[in-house]
């Protein structure tokens, strides 16, 4: 499976790779973004199964990005890390079509198991 992290922070970009291997995810391939606008073109040349994304993304944010991919018609996987989670977060987020929502940090375990239900 190739995966896209998109993160402003390099730091939390580690952390959820370093996530994604622990929670044995077989990545073929795992892609970095710092910014919504480079995750674009990475997910258009690239096209990776699944894309997890922050929430808070400075200049296009997280649900823009999404709704983005979406009217490109990429069709991949695609999830929120965020710091909290609320119903009205959540229900943003899947009415423009994330598959999941994962709560920052989180374990492997629920790393996997949030990708697992979403594919």
């Amino acid at each position: 499976m190739k995966i896209l992290i998109v993160d402003d922070s390099q730091a939390m970009r580690k952390i959820i790779k370093w996530t994604i291997r622990q929670a044995e995810m077989h990545a073929d391939e795992i892609l970095e973004a710092s910014c919504c606008e480079d995750a674009l073109l990475i997910a258009e040349i690239k096209k990776p199964e699944l894309i997890i994304t922050d929430w808070n993304m400075p200049e296009m944010g997280g649900l823009v990005f999404l709704k983005a991919l979406r009217d490109s018609r990429n069709m991949a996987r695609f999830g929120f890390v965020v710091t909290q989670t609320s119903t009205n977060i959540r229900s943003l987020a899947k009415d423009v079509g994330a598959d999941f929502i994962i709560s920052n940090p989180s374990s492997s375990n629920t790393l996997k198991t949030q990708v697992s239900q979403s594919l």
